[in-house]
């Protein structure tokens, strides 16, 4: 009796929408056009902080005024939540915690350009998530948009859309005229209708964190996706091992509420540190019990691993300051992909949230050590340090893509050591005319590459480095020439220490400025 009022208590619950794609596809200005008329004038100009997370309402055709229809039950059936997160690697990252923590996903693809890199990103990580998805074709009313060429770009990546052999629902839409978002809008509530997604307001709240920051004057705060029951002021809280009680409650536009129900955004603070973002929460007024069913959804959980490759030569120390903690996950993430598969991964000595300061240097080993910031701001010491300590390589952005690839470039043409020489070509001797020290005339092949006047070559016998030497004069046919290519044969004037003998290796090479 008591699982069958449980199940009556159900009612259907706004779906939670994530939007992933690749950068300049679109994404920001599908939710901004979203965000801006969606929601009231006068409640939008009111939003002073962005948490990560809004909730629209999206007003049937029927009815353009809202007003006979907002204060209906029906208008919670019309309600999504958008979360906007800084890309699929923070999706992702919470979703390896567990935490179901979007109901549908909308990948944005530009109509002008069609599947990229981060496009193939996004839909590996729909398919590992197995969320539920439909398309957007952004651009629609740009020149050189190719609907068709987008589609089956998409199908050669399994993503099959109706029409194209496929059930993925998808919608043409341009964010700046406005056109199609309605009906993407539309979509999305049909398909949280198929998927029935449903959940009980008397509950005790319970969901995940998707941001969580220090706010210099009010503490500790963290960001809510309330995925069941309703939460209220003053309710006891847990995620993972961080407690907390509910001391200032804000919806999504900054406002002090009382209570919250699914799925909204709310904005807590209260925790008595900064919860890990993709945790799930847990509310209630027993402190104890909520502690017990924290440590029970988290046992087994898997420790974060080590960032980079398992045997790596090179190690290199990093620092990690962004604005929010969502943000730095994704750049642990994103910086754990750059390290594999090479031969040099990442040693992280802190990441933290807020402006760079002169403590956060000071962890710092005395050998290069990578300063990521994204999104942050250097305090005036702390620009003092950098500028003096040139161990200290700052990597500054705004947009997470272009930190992945500043921190490749640095690595690759700053850190890695370059070898001290550079490999030209390899010749067989096929005979020498006066084999003695010094000076010597020889005849032979080039095996690979190419042999150049004057360059410097390593003398190998069955395999063993003798000596070195060098090219004093290169001849074809008699006649003297600056280079010989593979394949071809010539006659070459050496200066070498060690007799050489027919069926030796010359292998030629060049130092490297600076070795």
């Amino acid at each position: 009796m008591k699982d069958k009022n449980k199940q009556l208590s159900l009612v259907p619950r706004p779906p939670i929408v994530v939007v992933l794609g690749h950068v300049d596809h679109g994404k920001t200005t599908l939710l901004d056009f979203i965000r801006k008329t969606k929601i009231a004038e006068k409640e939008t100009g009111g939003i002073t902080q962005h948490i990560g997370a809004y909730e629209v309402i999206v007003q049937p055709k029927k009815d353009k005024t809202l007003s006979s229809f907002k204060n209906d039950f029906a208008s919670f059936r019309r309600k999504i939540t958008f979360i906007d997160t800084p890309g699929h690697e923070a999706f992702c990252s919470i979703r390896s915690r567990g935490a179901k923590v979007a109901d549908i996903a909308v990948l944005v693809v530009a109509a002008d350009e069609g599947v990229k890199s981060q496009t193939k990103e996004s839909i590996d990580c729909l398919k590992t998530t197995q969320t539920p998805f439909c398309v957007a074709l952004t651009k629609i009313d740009k020149e050189g948009a190719n609907p068709e060429k987008v589609k089956k770009e998409l199908a050669e990546n399994e993503v099959f859309l109706e029409g194209w052999g496929g059930d993925v629902s998808f919608v043409e839409i341009s964010a700046k005229t406005g056109q199609g978002i309605d009906e993407l809008l539309e979509l999305i509530l049909l398909m949280a209708e198929m998927e029935e997604i449903k959940a009980n307001p008397k509950n005790p709240a319970s969901g995940v964190v998707i941001e969580s920051h220090l706010d210099a004057k009010r503490g500790s705060a963290a960001v809510l996706i309330i995925t069941d029951g309703t939460l209220f002021l003053k309710d006891n809280l847990v995620a993972g091992k961080i407690c907390g009680k509910v001391k200032i409650l804000e919806d999504f536009l900054g406002k002090s509420i009382k209570e919250a129900t699914f799925s909204s955004p709310v904005q807590v603070i209260g925790f008595e540190g900064l919860p890990p973002v993709g945790e799930k929460f847990f509310a209630g007024r027993d402190k104890l019990e909520l502690e017990k069913l924290s440590e029970m959804e988290n046992q087994g959980e898997i420790i974060a691993k080590e960032i980079g490759s398992s045997e790596p030569t090179m190690i290199i120390p990093l620092i990690i300051k962004s604005d929010a903690m969502g943000s730095a996950e994704a750049l642990v993430n994103l910086i754990d992909g750059l390290g594999k598969d090479r031969k040099w991964s990442f040693r992280l000595l802190k990441n933290d949230t807020g402006n760079l300061t002169e403590g956060d240097l000071k962890v710092a080993p005395q050998e290069k050590t990578l300063i990521v910031m994204f999104r942050v701001k250097k305090r005036t010491e702390a620009k003092n340090l950098l500028f003096i300590n040139k161990n200290l390589i700052p990597v500054e952005g705004e947009i997470i893509y272009e930190i992945k690839d500043k921190i490749q470039e640095i690595v690759e043409s700053r850190l890695i050591d370059k070898p001290k020489e550079e490999i030209f070509g390899k010749l067989e001797i096929l005979d020498t005319f006066n084999p003695v020290k010094g000076k010597q005339l020889v005849g032979g092949k080039v095996l690979e590459g190419n042999v150049r006047n004057k360059i410097h070559f390593y003398l190998f016998r069955e395999e063993k480095n003798l000596n070195k030497g060098v090219v004093f004069n290169l001849k074809k046919n008699k006649t003297d020439v600056n280079e010989i290519n593979s394949g071809e044969e010539c006659g070459l004037l050496v200066d070498c220490p060690e007799t050489i003998k027919k069926g030796d290796m010359l292998i030629f090479f060049q130092k490297n400025k600076g070795s």
